[in-house]
C-alpha cells in the first residue's frame, strides 16, 4: 500500500463539490482522509484513492450524520491521446443510459435502492459522482465494497461460476449498449474508436512494452519442441501487427454493433461473494475502468476475457458452454427490452463476431495475460527481470500451449510449418 497523498486539487472541498453534485443538496464534510491503492505506473494509467468521508446532510426535511466510501481516479493523460480517453463520455453520458435501460427489466434488480442502503442490488458499475477533464482526467465514484463487490484472484483466473457471472453480466451490458446505440444513433460520434484501431501507436505509453512482451513470448515459444512453425507464424505477425489490428478492428465489418468494454480481464472485473442482504444473484460481476471503451464488436471482449481469465481446465471443458451462455443471456435481455426479435443476432454471428476477433485473443494472451499473473515481488523488478519472470509463470506457459495451438488450429496465425504429427487439441 503506498503511502502517496494525492494531489493538492483533490481534497476536501473537491469531495465536498463532487458529493453536493450527485446528491442535489448541501453537503457539510465533517472528516476525509485518503489512502492511495493503485499507482501510476507501467501497467497503471491512474493513481486511486479511497477516500473516507463523514458528513452532514439534509434528509426528509432533517439533519443528518452519514459516512460514505469513496474511490478517487485521478488519470494521467496518455501523449498518443491527447483528447482523453472515453472514459468520461462512458460515466457522463452512457452509463446512466446503461442502468436506466436494463432497470426496466425489474427481476434483474439493477434498481438503484432508495431507502434501505443495506440492501445491495445488482451493479454493473460504480456510480459516478463527478469527473472532469482538464490536465488529468479526475473521476469520483462510489466504492463498490461497500456493496460487498471485491477483487478476484486474477493470478489464478476464474472458475466456472465465476465466469459465468461475468458472462451474464457481459451479455447485459451489450444488450443495453445496443439499445442505447439504436436509442441515440448519434451517440457513436462521441465516443474515441477503439485505441488500436490504427494499430498501436508507436507513442503510447504502452507501445513499447507490448511489442517487448510480444518478442519475449516468441523467444519462450521458440525453445519448445514442436512450436517452431508456431513461433516462425508469430515471428511474421509480430511485423505485420499494426496492420492486422486495423484489419478486425473496422467498425463496418461488424454484424451486429455493441458498446465494448475494450479491456475485459480479471483485474478490471470486482465480484460479489456473499449473499448477505443481496437481491439477485449469489455470485455477481461489476466491471471498472472504462479508458478503453469503444463501439464495435462483441467478439473483443469475449475474447479478452476468455484468453486472460479463465482457469485453464475450465476454458478447455466449458469454453462452448460459455459462450453459448453469453447467447443465451444477450437474447434473453434483448427480448425483455423489447427489441425486435428478427434483429436479434443469431447465434452463428455472435460465434463469427468472436472467431473474426480471435487476433485480439491473440494480442491478450501474449501482453495481458502475463501482467494478470504477475507476482507481487515481480512488479518491483528492472525492466528484464521483470519479463523474465511474466513470461516463466506457469499458468501463463500452460495458457500460451493451449491456446498457441488452437489458434494454430483456427488458422489465426498461418503457420507456416506443422512440425507436430497430431492435431492441435
Amino acid at each position: 500500500m503506498s503511502t502517496k497523498v494525492p494531489p493538492a486539487y483533490i481534497n476536501a472541498n473537491y469531495i465536498q463539490q463532487a458529493m453536493e453534485c450527485y446528491f442535489e443538496k448541501c453537503v457539510i464534510i465533517l472528516e476525509c482522509t485518503f489512502k492511495c491503492i493503485a499507482l501510476e505506473g507501467e501497467y497503471c494509467s491512474s493513481d486511486i484513492y479511497r477516500t473516507q468521508v463523514k458528513f452532514e446532510i439534509n434528509r426528509h426535511g432533517r439533519r443528518v450524520y452519514d459516512n460514505m466510501s469513496i474511490i478517487v481516479k485521478d488519470a494521467v493523460m496518455d501523449v498518443s491521446a491527447p483528447m482523453g480517453t472515453n472514459e468520461l463520455v462512458m460515466f457522463k453520458h452512457v452509463l446512466p443510459h446503461v442502468r436506466r435501460i436494463l432497470s426496466e427489466v425489474t427481476f434483474y434488480h439493477y434498481q438503484v435502492p432508495e431507502t434501505d442502503h443495506r440492501t445491495l442490488l445488482t451493479k454493473m458499475f460504480a456510480d459516478c459522482l463527478f469527473c472532469e477533464r482538464g490536465k488529468n482526467e479526475v473521476f469520483v465514484l462510489e466504492d463498490l465494497k461497500a456493496s460487498n463487490y471485491k477483487k478476484v484472484d486474477h493470478r489464478k483466473g476464474l472458475d466456472l461460476e465465476l465466469s459465468r457471472a461475468v458472462m451474464r453480466k457481459l451479455a447485459d451490458f451489450h444488450a443495453a449498449t445496443m439499445i442505447y446505440l439504436n436509442t441515440y444513433p448519434s451517440a457513436a460520434a462521441t465516443l474515441f474508436p477503439s485505441t488500436f484501431a490504427n494499430g498501436i501507436s508507436p507513442i503510447s505509453r504502452h507501445a513499447a512494452k507490448v511489442f517487448e512482451g510480444m518478442r519475449t513470448a516468441i523467444k519462450l515459444v521458440e525453445q519448445w519442441t514442436g512450436f517452431g512453425g508456431i513461433a516462425a507464424s508469430m515471428r511474421i505477425w509480430l511485423e505485420n501487427c499494426n496492420e492486422r489490428l486495423t484489419q478486425v478492428l473496422q467498425t463496418e465489418r461488424c454484424r451486429f454493433q455493441v458498446i465494448a468494454h475494450g479491456e475485459l480481464w480479471a483485474k478490471n472485473i470486482l465480484m460479489r461473494m456473499s449473499q448477505k442482504y443481496c437481491v439477485g444473484e449469489l455470485r455477481d460481476a461489476a466491471f471498472v475502468d472504462f479508458q478503453l471503451s469503444f463501439v464495435g464488436s462483441c467478439g473483443y471482449d469475449l475474447n479478452v476475457f476468455l484468453n486472460t481469465s479463465v482457469q485453464l481446465e475450465v476454458l478447455k471443458a466449458h469454453r462452448y458452454e460459455l459462450l453459448r451462455y453469453y447467447y443465451d443471456r444477450l437474447t434473453e435481455t434483448l427480448k425483455y427490452l423489447n427489441w425486435e426479435e428478427e434483429k436479434i443476432p443469431s447465434w452463428e454471428t455472435v460465434m463469427s463476431e468472436v472467431y473474426d476477433l480471435e487476433f485480439i485473443g491473440y494480442y491478450a494472451l501474449l501482453y495481458l495475460l502475463p501482467i494478470s499473473c504477475m507476482e507481487r515481488e515481480a512488479s518491483t523488478q528492472d525492466n528484464e527481470k521483470q519479463h523474465t519472470s511474466l513470461y516463466e509463470n506457469e499458468r501463463v506457459q500452460e495458457m500460451f500451449r493451449y491456446a498457441l495451438e488452437r489458434f494454430a488450429k483456427l488458422g489465426v496465425l498461418e503457420c507456416v510449418i506443422q512440425e507436430s504429427g497430431n492435431p492441435p487439441s
